[in-house]
């Protein structure tokens, strides 16, 4: 097995002109195999980091919401910041287990080889089973290393899922904050805000249905656009989701 090493012996490549090149094709292949090394690293900082954040962040709250201060503003960004500890915490701890039981599992392919299902003397059925099931170490071994990719993936793109439903809320409460408080429906403000208020939440409900059914909606150009324009950000968020599709 080799041995823990972040030295990657790279080409020196330069990406902004090089990109199409089979060099950096072939660089990017390397740099994928290796990144569980980042992974853990980065995965080890950000806990550390989110442990120590996450208690400064809650006496935070509690001292702002002691002060009855209505900023929503600075509530939101409290509100936040505490979701993003939450999911960064929960799912980096998973990847690394995650990471360590591939780490383990390497370890042990190395010693003991393939899984014999034969040596095991189990029943034909039971055998049939596992086979279906589990099928070889390597195999085994291949969807450890997928998940754990995805799983670190997908925890940076979580925050900004949360960001740009953050961003929708504070959207929709600044619309009614500055539009309708205060205002009659005499007013000419109401009435933007009306049509404000309506392209932000049906643009919401759009990207939300565009994103289960796993971008249908921007296949279809007029919708796609709207899309776009009105909550672009949440719509782009989570365009990988779906490119394999």
């Amino acid at each position: 097995m080799s041995n823990f090493n972040l030295n990657f012996n790279l080409p020196n490549i330069k990406m902004s002109d090089d990109y199409k090149k089979p060099a950096f094709k072939k660089l990017l292949d390397r740099l994928q195999e290796e990144s569980w090394q980042l992974e853990l690293l980065i995965s080890g900082f950000a806990i550390f980091g989110l442990f120590s954040a996450y208690p400064a962040l809650e006496m935070k709250m509690a001292y702002h919401q002691s002060q009855n201060d209505n900023n929503l503003f600075f509530t939101l960004i409290l509100i936040l910041a505490l979701s993003a500890c939450s999911i960064l915490i929960f799912n980096l701890l998973l990847h690394v287990l995650l990471r360590g039981l591939w780490i383990g599992a390497l370890g042990l392919r190395y010693v003991s080889g393939d899984i014999e299902y034969d040596t095991l003397n189990y029943t034909e059925r039971f055998s049939n089973y596992l086979k279906i099931k589990v099928g070889s170490f390597d195999r085994y071994i291949a969807r450890l290393e997928d998940y754990c990719s995805i799983i670190f993936a997908i925890t940076f793109l979580l925050i900004f899922y949360l960001l740009a439903l953050v961003l929708i809320i504070g959207s929709i409460a600044t619309i009614i904050s500055v539009f309708f408080n205060g205002h009659t429906f005499r007013d000419f403000s109401t009435y933007v805000g009306i049509i404000l208020l309506a392209f932000v939440v049906i643009g919401m409900l759009l990207t939300f249905i565009d994103f289960i059914t796993l971008g249908y909606l921007k296949r279809k150009n007029g919708l796609a656009k709207y899309i776009f324009l009105s909550t672009g950000f949440l719509a782009l968020s989570h365009f990988p989701f779906y490119t394999d599709h």
